[in-house]
């Protein structure tokens, strides 16, 4: 499968995964305010989940990046 990055970036802009991914940071950031919450295997995992998503992200651009053209 051959993708341009025009293609990588538009599939990634209309989907709702840089959206999802807004809503799910600021909800770690709101609740990473209150201690009781903060010490929890589920805020941990859900700020670990925003973390490497941004890394993700990059190394799939990355990928496309270094695609021979078609």
């Amino acid at each position: 499968m051959v993708m341009s990055i025009q293609g990588y970036l538009s599939v990634l802009t209309d989907s709702d995964l840089v959206g999802c991914l807004a809503i799910l940071s600021f909800l770690a950031g709101c609740s990473g305010l209150f201690g009781q919450i903060r010490n929890t295997r589920t805020h941990r995992a859900l700020t670990f989940v925003c973390l490497m998503a941004v890394p993700a992200l990059h190394a799939g651009g990355t990928f496309f990046l270094n695609q021979a053209p078609a």
